[in-house]
């Protein structure tokens, strides 16, 4: 019972981010806008966190089963991998690599500001 209210608030996020996805037309998930929005009411105070802690750490404890689909979809479809693997990997060097420098430009910034 304790992780009903935590829930409903999620699914409730979850199906007022969907709406504005389509409404609004927008390039991104509804699962993105959702997420922002219950971060937005979080951090301003509209929802207290205690309202979905313990919903959300029933969620992250098994978030591993989430993956089983997008791992078989993986073993399907291994030969594309495989045949794709330079670009991918290309891909994602330069996307570490350009996180590294931005967010190490960002934290020398702050840290610079809080002296």
């Amino acid at each position: 019972m304790k992780y009903l209210l935590g829930l409903v608030l999620i699914f409730v996020y979850y199906l007022i981010g969907t709406l504005l996805t389509k409404a609004l037309n927008l390039p991104m998930p509804s699962s993105i806008i959702s997420m922002l929005l219950l971060f937005v009411s979080l951090t301003s105070g509209i929802v207290p966190a205690r309202w979905v802690k313990d919903a959300c750490t029933l969620l992250i404890t098994v978030m591993p089963l989430f993956f089983i689909p997008a791992s078989m979809g993986l073993m399907d479809h291994f030969h594309l991998l495989i045949s794709e693997s330079m670009p991918l990997l290309g891909a994602t060097l330069v996307s570490s690599v350009t996180v590294l420098v931005v967010m190490s430009k960002v934290l020398d910034r702050l840290h610079k500001e809080a002296e």
